[in-house]
């Protein structure tokens, strides 16, 4: 029997090629955004469109404290309700804060003070929560002059719901087992073995809770649109994941970087910034918001 086994070598190719190809698409990525430009056509003040953001919801069910926050206590049912309670609200009011300072950052809109918003909504009699019907749009958007109103919902907080997590294994399967494919003349024996380490990494990627190689895994999926009031239909509409954390956590102090709501709460910052970033680059402006809202045989092509 000799002292080397081929099989050792096989075994480690879905390792190595893996983050090969990681490495390189990183890399990739972040040379495009080094060519890129950050800087985008500055809107003239008259064109920009007057913006409220509504408070934002969240569409999961949480029980258990312990899955958006570390617990080091035990607590009586009463006391966890009341916690998860006070936990989905500060999400709630985070990610739409969140989204709102990045927004006004960007000098694309003028925006409506989230405080004047929620004072309009209650004395409308409007719900704080939940969707508005068209009638009520409406009667917002005369009272605070707006042309837009933007809404989110968190749809995944700490993990995401199956569906996304099969289309996520198959779509990193998918693209990683051409990739070895082609780097190992479609060695059968490589490319079941990343089938198997996607398997065996995935759950803490796509399901949340987990660490590899130093970095956390706490997935936020949240969708945002911007609706026109004055026909109840989305000009805009964007949905951003969030999952890992790396030099994100390099924010935070050391002895907070595992506490679950630390990483929950960097993830939904990148998400609802990445949300903002999208609609900056939508391009909206008084003027198309108004030819969009014309019969298409009105509309004059120059």
């Amino acid at each position: 029997m000799s002292g080397h086994s081929p099989d050792l070598g096989l075994s480690a190719l879905p390792f190595l090629y893996r983050y090969i190809v990681v490495w390189v698409l990183g890399a990739g990525l972040a040379g495009c955004g080094w060519f890129g430009s950050d800087v985008r056509p500055e809107v003239p003040h008259d064109q920009r469109p007057t913006l409220a953001v509504l408070r934002c919801g969240i569409d999961i069910e949480i029980t258990k404290l312990s899955s958006v926050q570390t617990v080091t206590e035990d607590l009586s049912p009463e006391q966890e309700s009341l916690l998860i309670t006070k936990a989905i609200r500060e999400v709630e009011e985070n990610a739409r804060r969140l989204l709102y300072d990045k927004l006004r950052s960007g000098e694309q809109f003028r925006l409506i003070s989230l405080e004047e918003t929620d004072v309009a909504v209650q004395d409308l009699g409007f719900p704080l929560e939940g969707t508005l019907n068209q009638e009520q749009m409406m009667k917002l958007r005369d009272r605070l002059g707006v042309d837009l109103l933007i809404t989110g919902t968190v749809l995944d907080y700490g993990k995401v719901r199956w569906q996304w997590l099969a289309a996520g294994m198959l779509a990193d399967m998918t693209w990683e087992s051409i990739a070895l494919g082609l780097a190992t003349s479609w060695n059968p024996a490589a490319i079941f073995g990343n089938v198997g380490f996607e398997l065996l990494t995935s759950t803490p990627v796509w399901f949340g809770g987990g660490y590899l190689f130093g970095v956390a895994f706490r997935p936020v999926r949240v969708e945002a649109m911007a609706v026109d009031p004055i026909d109840g239909e989305a000009v805009w509409k964007e949905t951003e994941v969030a999952v890992y954390l790396w030099k994100r956590l390099k924010q935070v102090p050391e002895e907070d970087r595992k506490k679950k709501e630390v990483q929950l709460g960097l993830n939904l910052k990148k998400a609802m910034e990445d949300l903002a970033e999208s609609l900056l680059d939508a391009g909206l402006t008084r003027s198309t918001l108004w030819e969009r809202r014309l019969p298409v045989q009105d509309v004059v092509a120059f």
